[in-house]
């Protein structure tokens, strides 16, 4: 029940008391002095507590006290609405970068970046092919094994995949699902293959390189270095490696 009650508080930042009046109502309760009781909440607190779940659609006042909305419909509500937020949000940013790059005086043509976390790393990549025409070169070795999992992060990924083709070497030792394997080999212009001679996480497009590494407490670190040269020489590396690589298991590489 913590559990339950931490991840109430962090995705949709009820306070404590708020939290633990949902989970007693979910349970159950439904008169006030029940619900203050099963959720350890001052009485005088209950009808303050009430109302702010009222306001976000997660509990209903009924005839015989207070119900739960079905989380299938509240919370897919709220993260509709997450979601419409922060593909506002991410417009907004696209239009601000375009502007500011319209001002800059003097940028780096060449530099290397840090970005910690998973979703940022897959936007460290997508944002380097939304500048890049180019079918990138990915190298997939630990992430293989996690694709499944990473998925529904690499969705925007994928879907600049799916526009332009990509060739993709899989690890040979990596233990990959057929089945992810198979859905990423599906998009359009997507080749993929297994190799021995994979090393490590990394995408190659245009003039950027990012390689995913472990990060602390098992989090991803993405290096983005943006170097034409050595671009190009992992290029004719990754070629190389692609030469001598085979079709997954299951069946062959699409041509």
């Amino acid at each position: 029940m913590r559990d339950l009650e931490e991840r109430l508080r962090r995705l949709l930042g009820l306070s404590g008391y708020e939290a633990r009046v949902y989970l007693a109502v979910l349970q159950g309760a439904t008169r006030p002095r029940e619900i203050a009781e099963e959720a350890n909440v001052p009485p005088q607190r209950i009808y303050d507590v009430l109302r702010s779940l009222q306001r976000r659609g997660l509990v209903a006042q009924t005839g015989d006290g207070y119900q739960a909305v079905p989380p299938s419909r509240s919370l897919l509500v709220e993260a509709e609405r997450l979601l419409a937020e922060a593909s506002e949000k991410a417009e907004e940013l696209r239009r601000l970068a375009r502007e500011l790059e319209r001002r800059v005086a003097h940028a780096a043509r060449e530099y290397v970046a840090v970005e910690e976390g998973v979703h940022r790393a897959v936007a460290a990549a997508s944002a380097a092919l939304e500048e890049c025409g180019e079918k990138p070169w990915i190298m997939a070795y630990k992430a293989a094994e996690k694709a499944v999992e990473l998925l529904p992060v690499l969705q925007p990924l994928l879907s600049l995949l799916a526009g332009r083709g990509a060739r993709v070497i899989v690890y040979r030792g990596a233990r990959v699902p057929e089945e992810a394997l198979q859905q990423v080999g599906r998009l359009p212009g997507v080749e993929v293959r297994v190799s021995d001679a994979v090393l490590l996480d990394m995408m190659v497009a245009c003039d950027t390189v990012v390689i995913g590494a472990p990060g602390r407490a098992g989090s991803v670190v993405a290096v983005v270095a943006v170097n034409q040269g050595f671009a190009d020489a992992l290029k004719r590396r990754i070629e190389a490696i692609w030469r001598d690589s085979e079709p997954p298991p299951g069946g062959p590489a699409k041509p």
